[in-house]
């Protein structure tokens, strides 16, 4: 069962992510009581992911930032949301290799309180090919999150 940290350290895990998107479930991404679909959470998931990308800066041109396909995601569900609740997605590379990353994520609903986490593998792609992440993109990921990253 995935876990990205210890039962009761949540505050000190919410305080290492850097990067967060704001968001309110809409009415057709509910159940008749109002709870959010579990099919719309990798989508939420996803919004961050993409927004994530974008703030860092790609160095790269192209159609989207640090081009992209998703080649695993495990999602943990916690608790639910529920519509036009405001919620967070919060993002953070746990580590960049040649050509792949690793993004830990989570869903957060007021006063701090985790709803979902999931950790995404990516791989580099231009839709056809894959390759490797270049040194800019490299050097920019790593600022955007302010540390080295492991590989």
């Amino acid at each position: 069962m995935l876990a990205l940290y210890e039962p009761g350290d949540e505050a000190a895990w919410l305080a290492s992510f850097r990067f967060e998107v704001a968001l309110r479930p809409r009415y057709c991404e509910v159940d008749a009581l109002g709870h959010v679909s579990n099919t719309v959470y990798p989508a939420y998931l996803e919004v961050g992911r993409l927004q994530y990308f974008i703030s860092a800066g790609d160095p790269e041109s192209g159609p989207f930032a640090f081009a992209h396909v998703t080649a695993e995601l495990q999602l943990r569900y916690l608790a639910a949301c529920f519509y036009d609740e405001p919620l967070r997605v919060v993002s953070k590379l746990a580590s960049l290799g040649r050509s792949s990353a690793t993004l830990d994520q989570g869903l957060i609903g007021a006063g701090g309180s985790v709803r979902a986490i999931s950790r995404v593998a990516i791989v580099r792609s231009d839709g056809r090919t894959t390759g490797p992440w270049s040194a800019a993109q490299r050097t920019a990921l790593e600022a955007f999150e302010g540390r080295s990253l492991p590989i």
